[in-house]
């Protein structure tokens, strides 16, 4: 579908020598594929991307996909302005805030993860002395990116304890690096998703404090998904429908809790098929829901990380 420059080539090809026992690699590209590279998180909530590569249901689509491995959604969006990927992935409030800034113009693909019970939550050391919500007021937690939805949610929740968030400390730690970060008593406190909750458990003893989309403010809140800008779904329709196709077969693959365990050590690092299976899963939609994602766009313009409404309907693709 289009050059690459040598440079992102050659990052493309070290991205794929990264993944872990070949699990979710495909088989080169064959005739009449079409290439599309996607820049993707090695978390749970991407376990029905890497189930659909395993599947082959990209080349049923005659799709190439090409991975570039990403810590945030933060790094898809200059990667995405940069022509280094086509589809990015991350978390709703890091786009929707691109979005409102004027970053760029982009369309939401498909959506990759929804918050439920125990799937991410705010975890800390046995002996730091906190174990409510309120104990976070004048600490330091760790988060993945600013004013991302674990980021967000947690902000209702501190406000609905009468906690000031603004008191919370939160200095840049990438979810792979939270239990070394714990481990190492450079934050109180850190947001966690899996399965870096059930590895940090293992290895520092962490507890959780805060169930952030358990009951609550940000109950079952939508969390990421797959995103392109406009200029990319109206030159290539097809192909954002086909990569929409093959995602979401994978997603229905991933409502079976033992496909997810089998391919999480595939593609996440230091993942053990015992600790696969103690994770604790999110909800992994089918298709995407425009009511569910103004719900996000509405709390940012609560919490201020919108100045003003964002429509999220007219993003969808």
């Amino acid at each position: 579908m289009r050059r690459l420059p040598l440079l992102a080539l050659a990052l493309l090809v070290l991205a794929g020598c990264g993944l872990l026992n070949g699990g979710a690699a495909e088989p080169p590209r064959g005739a009449g594929e079409t290439v599309v590279r996607v820049g993707v998180m090695q978390v749970i909530d991407t376990a029905p991307f890497y189930l659909a590569m395993n599947k082959g249901y990209f080349r049923d689509e005659h799709l190439s996909v090409q991975i570039t491995p990403t810590k945030s959604g933060t790094d898809s969006l200059p990667l995405l302005a940069g022509n280094h990927i086509d589809i990015g992935f991350g978390n709703w409030a890091t786009l929707f805030q691109a979005q409102a800034n004027g970053t760029g113009d982009y369309r939401v693909l498909a959506d990759g993860s929804q918050g439920g019970p125990h799937v991410q939550i705010v975890a800390t050391r046995p002996d730091s002395g906190i174990h409510t919500a309120k104990d976070l007021a004048g600490r330091t937690v760790s988060s993945n990116a600013p004013n991302d939805i674990p980021l967000l949610a947690l902000k209702a929740i501190l406000q609905a304890d009468g906690v000031d968030p603004t008191t919370v400390k939160t200095p840049i730690v990438h979810h792979a690096d939270t239990p070394a970060a714990l481990a190492g008593k450079e934050v109180d406190a850190a947001l966690q998703l899996e399965p870096f909750i059930t590895i940090a458990r293992h290895q520092v003893g962490a507890v959780p404090v805060v169930d952030l989309f358990g009951p609550g403010p940000a109950h079952d809140l939508p969390i990421a998904g797959y995103f392109a800008l406009s200029t990319f779904t109206q030159e290539h329709p097809d192909t954002a429908a086909a990569f929409r196709r093959a995602l979401e077969r994978g997603a229905a693959d991933a409502q079976n809790t033992v496909a997810v365990q089998q391919i999480l050590p595939t593609f996440v690092s230091g993942v053990t098929a015992d600790i696969a299976k103690e994770v604790a899963i999110p909800v992994f939609p089918r298709s995407v829901s425009r009511d569910r994602l103004q719900r996000v766009a509405d709390l940012m313009l609560t919490y201020g990380q919108l100045k003003a409404a964002l429509d999220v309907g007219r993003l969808v693709q």
